[in-house]
């Protein structure tokens, strides 16, 4: 989702991605999965796989709040994982946005 970010800025000129632009990418993909999600949990595991390759590659290249993002990925993934109660789905649904909007306001 956010690997445009990564590999499509350019030529070797282009400057990296500033932290705003980075959290920004972030912060969207995380909100059009979050509003996905609620509309279609069904297919939410899916997407989410697709979505933690984006973390786990920010996390690995920016560390700090990206890894507390990606961590709350992995927890959700679980609980799609184990068929949990839609309640602690939905909380940690809840956590992952609040990750997302901080690291927007961390700017």
């Amino acid at each position: 989702m956010f690997s445009s970010v990564l590999t499509g800025c350019g030529g070797p000129s282009a400057p990296p991605p500033s932290e705003t632009q980075k959290s920004e990418v972030a912060k969207k993909s995380i909100d059009d999965f979050v509003a996905a999600a609620k509309k279609s949990p069904r297919t939410a595991a899916q997407n989410l796989t697709i979505l933690m390759e984006s973390l786990d590659a920010y996390a690995s290249e920016y560390g700090g709040p990206y890894i507390e993002l990606r961590d709350a990925a992995k927890e959700l993934l679980a609980l799609y994982q184990s068929s949990a109660a839609k309640d602690k789905i939905d909380a940690q649904l809840e956590v992952l946005q609040q990750k997302a909007n901080a690291l927007s306001s961390a700017d």
